[in-house]
């Protein structure tokens, strides 16, 4: 037994003993292997390879999918983060742009409203300087205008049936009279100029209407005679009335007139500018002989009070009448356009001449208004007309006089458009 032992022992010399723990991974995997029954409930050996490949395709798919998911979980925190920091940074800048936008518009709000305090005081301030030269003109011309003739004579209180009669509240009708009044007449005498001023405020013009005195019309209560003969037998009431009663027109003042203070307004201005025909300064020459009336020329004169009289006194022409109401218009115009060239303080003291020389019934107030009016047109153009139009009479002799018979109908309509709807561009 011994001996056997003995020689196993011998035997297993210079064989390697195994490493028992090797042996034991060896017996692990192989354990891991599949043994005969399971490869016979599994099917073959390479179905079972297969099998296992794809069982760890599969396992590693799943890891890779944990694997993406936890990446992209992490990706979308980070997202996340990046743009709560974004939103913070953005509110931050935010915040601060909007304290920045604040302050700004806070101190536009400032500045505009100091620039709004700024102009309304300038405004106050120009307010009171404006009131104070207006009320300091208005009282100047109000002093000017109290040195007027006020009539006792209202045209508002004229007898006349106003419901006939034709007015627009923007269309100011002034009647004008020249009077001839001689001191060896027992009466009042007779008007040699007649006008109506118009100051449209509707259409902004100027217009001057002559009446012609020759017109043989109805006067009220004394029967058929010239038109002049009306102011001689009942002064400015009955001439208001004749008017009233023949041309169906309300007038709303008047401005009476007399050759004196004619001839004073026009040597204040230092003459009128008027052209003469060369019959005209003939005729001048011939009939005074003598004075400042002969100093005239054909051509354009500066003519001088007594000299612009004369020339809208001359009556000895082919024109007769007619020539010498527009002779007469034409004198206004031109008195008119010098005194828009005048200033303030020589057109003081131009009215304080003429409102020493005319009367009227127009009050301050209501001429300060019509001043106005008349400068904020800013025209010296001034539209003119007569009555009776060309064609529209006869001449005819009446009782040992020179008349004209009017088409009053005709007449009538033409001095309407004229006054109401003329317009500077048709008539």
């Amino acid at each position: 037994m011994s001996n056997h032992s003995s020689g196993n022992r011998n035997n297993r010399q210079g064989v390697s003993i195994p490493d028992f723990k090797r042996e034991t991974d060896r017996e692990y995997q192989y354990a891991k292997r599949p043994n005969r029954l399971e490869l016979r409930q599994g099917g073959t050996r390479q179905e079972y390879q297969k099998r296992r490949r794809e069982e760890e395709m599969e396992k590693r798919n799943v890891n890779r999918n944990r694997k993406s998911q936890s990446e992209s979980q992490e990706s979308y925190r980070r997202g996340r983060r990046q743009d709560s920091e974004r939103v913070s940074t953005q509110k931050k800048n935010s915040s601060e742009t909007n304290s920045g936008n604040k302050r700004h518009i806070s101190k536009k709000k400032r500045n505009h409203k100091i620039f709004k305090n700024i102009m309304m005081v300038s405004m106050v301030c120009l307010a009171v300087i404006v009131g104070h030269l207006l009320g300091r003109v208005h009282a100047q011309v109000n002093q000017v205008l109290s040195q007027k003739k006020q009539s006792e004579i209202r045209l508002d209180e004229v007898v006349v049936d106003e419901s006939q009669l034709d007015s627009d509240e923007k269309i100011i009708n002034i009647l004008l009279v020249g009077a001839d009044k001689r001191e060896s007449w027992s009466e009042a005498g007779r008007s040699d100029a007649t006008m109506i001023a118009t100051i449209d405020k509707k259409h902004k013009r100027l217009k001057l209407t002559s009446l012609m005195r020759d017109m043989y019309v109805d006067i009220p209560n004394h029967g058929k005679n010239k038109f002049n003969a009306a102011y001689s037998y009942g002064g400015i009431s009955l001439l208001y009335q004749t008017i009233a009663y023949n041309f169906d027109l309300k007038i709303d003042g008047y401005v009476l007139v007399d050759f004196a203070a004619f001839t004073k307004v026009i040597k204040s201005l230092g003459g009128v500018k008027v052209e003469l025909t060369e019959a005209e300064a003939n005729y001048l020459i011939k009939a005074y002989k003598k004075g400042t009336e002969t100093k005239v020329k054909p051509g354009m004169n500066n003519l001088n009070g007594k000299q612009a009289l004369a020339y809208t006194r001359i009556r000895q022409d082919a024109e007769a009448d007619f020539g010498r109401t527009a002779r007469q218009r034409k004198v206004l115009q031109s008195l008119f356009t010098k005194m828009k060239t005048k200033s303030y303080s020589q057109l003081l003291e131009l009215s304080k001449t003429v409102m020493q020389n005319i009367t009227t019934d127009l009050s301050n107030e209501k001429i300060f208004s019509y001043m106005a009016d008349v400068i904020k047109m800013g025209t010296t153009e001034i539209d003119q007309q007569r009555i009776p139009l060309n064609n529209t009479y006869s001449s005819e002799r009446v009782s040992g006089m020179e008349v004209l018979i009017p088409d009053l109908a005709k007449n009538k309509e033409a001095l309407w458009k004229f006054i109401f709807e003329y317009d500077g561009k048709e008539q």
